[in-house]
Order: C-alpha cells, then sequence, then structure tokens
C-alpha cells in the first residue's frame, strides 16, 4: 500500500511540473533550471557586467535576459555571456539600458 501511495505522489509532482512550464517535461524543467543556474554564476562570475542586475529565465535552452544594464557594452556582454554558456541554444534579451546612461529601450 505504501509502495503505491509512493508512485501516486511521484506521479502528481511530475504531472505538476509539466504543467507549471507548459508541457515540458521534468526532464527538460531539471535541465532548465540547471542552466539557468550556469547562465547566471557566469553572469555573477564577469567583472564586466553587474550580475545582480540581470534575471535569466530559460525554457527549453533557450535564454531570456531581463533587467537594467548601466550601458549598451554591458547588455551585449551580459547577451555573450549567455550565449556562451553550455548548453544554451539561443539568446533573448530584453535588457534596458539605464536612463542615467542614456535610452531606457530594450535590446
Amino acid at each position: 500500500m505504501r509502495t503505491i501511495f509512493v508512485i501516486a505522489a511521484a506521479l502528481l509532482a511530475v504531472s505538476g511540473c509539466s504543467v507549471m512550464r507548459g508541457e515540458q517535461s521534468t526532464g527538460d524543467y531539471v535541465d532548465d533550471a540547471a542552466l539557468t543556474a550556469r547562465v547566471k554564476a557566469a553572469l555573477l562570475d564577469d567583472e564586466q557586467v553587474k550580475g545582480t542586475m540581470f534575471n535569466v529565465d530559460v525554457n527549453q535552452g533557450k535564454v531570456t535576459l531581463s533587467g537594467t544594464a548601466e550601458n549598451a557594452t554591458e547588455a551585449r556582454r551580459a547577451e555573450q555571456i549567455a550565449r556562451q554558456t553550455p548548453g544554451v541554444r539561443g539568446v533573448e534579451s530584453t535588457i534596458r539600458i539605464s536612463q542615467a546612461s542614456g535610452d531606457a529601450t530594450p535590446r
């Protein structure tokens, strides 16, 4: 009886992950979470960008960067870091440039 309960709970958890990520498999969800962590760590390790100023979202290996950069050079560097991270299949950026440094339009 306990085994059936454990299996039922595992199936419920797996199906819950799929629904939350748009029918993404549990394995893909875990891969995306790991990739998110790698991109964030790479941004934090780089001295040319303020990694804490950027949000990273990954879905099926495609990275979306958002947040605010001090200048266009910092925004481009953040995009480059994301592209160079192993496992990334593509990068979309909605990073804005700080108004103090120029306009605040998305890149």
